[in-house]
Formats: C-alpha cells, structure tokens, sequence
C-alpha cells in the first residue's frame, strides 16, 4: 500500500479545521501544495497505486506570476515540470516537458500529439511494483 504524505508550504499562518487545512500567502510569496510518497523517494520498496510515484508538487508565485506543476518519478533528484505564465504584455504561456530537452528528468518520447511516454533508452519505462512476480526481471 502506498502512503502519501501532504504538505503545505505558505508564508502567513496554517488553520486546520478537521481534516482540512487552509493557509494564506500575502504579497509577492509563493505557496506550495506537496505530495509525497517518503518510501519511494528513500528507496524504500512500495506496491499498489501511486508507487512509482515520488512526489507532486504545485507553486503559485505572484513574484513571476506563474504556477508550476513538477512531479517527480525514478530519479527522486529530479522532476518534470509544466509552467504556465503570463507575459509583462499579459500574453499566457505554457512550458512543457518534450523529447529533445537538453536535460530531462527522464527521456521521453512523443506517444500521440499530447501526450508523452517515458523511455529507457529506446524502449518504453515500464514502473512495476518492486514484488511484483509477473515483473521482468532483466
């Protein structure tokens, strides 16, 4: 079973009320919403749903006006990031991971327009549960 852990990162105060918590960010500070999964990213072996999963994370900044979704898969040093942002002439843009990037937290691969699969070299990653008997092992 894997077990997720939900953090949030914000510069004012945190109020929790029951099973949710809200918190405020003034001014020019980001706030922070992350999702983790600790046994994944210490290496510590996971079954079930969201297992290959490290961590999610979401950054609102006002300072760049910008909001920035990066999840982190494998490699728990790195992450995939999608930004979106607005432009000093107020135009939106839309930063996406792609095959080619010069650094990459994993390589990639167009599967269909839109859509991305992740690659081992040139076959496709596939992300099993470390005791997963139909898994293969080489």
């Amino acid at each position: 079973m894997t077990t997720l852990l939900t953090e949030m990162q914000v510069s004012d105060e945190i109020t929790v009320d029951g099973s949710e918590a809200r918190g405020a960010s003034y001014d020019d500070d980001e706030t922070t919403v992350r999702i983790s999964n600790p046994d994944a990213e210490n290496g510590v072996p996971t079954r079930g749903g969201l297992s290959w999963l490290n961590s999610a994370r979401i950054t609102a900044d006002p300072a760049r006006d910008s909001v920035v979704l990066s999840w982190s898969i494998g490699d728990p040093r790195g992450a995939f990031a999608v930004e979106v942002r607005r432009t000093d002439d107020g135009r939106i843009l839309i930063h996406l991971p792609h095959p080619g990037e010069t650094c990459p937290h994993m390589d990639t691969r167009e599967h269909h327009p839109g859509t991305l699969e992740i690659m081992s070299g040139d076959k496709p990653h596939v992300f099993v549960d470390d005791d997963d008997p139909d898994a293969d092992d080489d």
